[in-house]
């Protein structure tokens, strides 16, 4: 009867597993290095890049500026950042205040000649403002003014002594809000406005005020009336600020 023997294989030498062991060390050791390194230089790409973009828009005003998604190295090689989103209390384009600015660019190109992919952006236009723009591309009847009442708009003036209250509809039209007057308030007294004869509304209806000045290839989506002004939405491609 044969006994079957079990094979037994020698232990690495204490040394050679020491040595291997040091090997790996070292190397997790370098590669956690080189991907710090890597994340810091990012971050501080990042930083560099917003700050960039920060003093560009300085001519419209005091903007927060966060380049999103990372690493942004790799985007600054391709020649344009996925998303950068900008954040401003109060702006100023061309003639046009707005406040509460919240906006998206997508494909923003390094190159600030070339245009920007993609824009969705909202912000507030000031009643005072409102007022300034009719007043340079539209004609309201003297005195009258926008004023906004539980978030509705009207155009205010006077009438035989008595407050003179026209309630509107703005609406979006491409680069014009187009102001559709809806009711007239006399005192107490409010009739609707298809009710009168057109030829005493025509210089309260259909009034256009134009955003020319806007970035070109940006337009108005939609607007909505608040206390605090016109909320308007904008949507554009090809967006340039030059």
């Amino acid at each position: 009867m044969t006994t079957a023997r079990t094979l037994e294989y020698p232990h690495e030498p204490p040394r050679r597993r020491k040595r291997r062991t040091k090997l790996i060390v070292t190397a997790v050791i370098i590669v956690a290095t080189l991907l710090i390194g890597f994340i810091a230089a990012d971050r501080v790409v990042d930083f560099t890049t917003e700050s960039k973009i920060t003093e560009g828009l300085k001519p419209y005003g005091d903007a927060d500026v966060n380049v999103d998604g990372f690493p942004v190295l790799t985007q600054m090689a391709g020649g344009k950042l996925n998303t950068v989103h900008v954040t401003a209390d109060r702006a100023h384009y061309e003639n046009v205040d707005f406040t509460d600015v919240d906006a998206k660019l997508f494909d923003v190109p390094v190159d600030t000649s070339r245009p920007i992919g993609t824009v969705e952006a909202s912000g507030v236009i000031p009643l005072e403002t409102i007022d300034s723009l009719a007043a340079e591309h539209a004609t309201l009847p003297s005195g009258m003014k926008f004023i906004t009442i539980d978030d509705k708009l009207f155009l205010k003036g006077s009438l035989l002594g008595q407050d003179l209250l026209v309630g509107i509809e703005p609406k979006a039209q491409s680069r014009q809000v187009v102001v559709d007057a809806t009711t007239i308030r006399l005192g107490s007294a409010e009739v609707d406005i298809d009710s009168i004869p057109s030829f005493l509304t025509s210089s309260i209806s259909d009034i256009v005020i134009d955003l020319d000045s806007l970035p070109a290839g940006l337009e108005l989506t939609d607007i909505k009336a608040t206390d605090s002004g016109l909320v308007v939405s904008l949507h554009g491609t090809g967006v340039s600020l030059n």
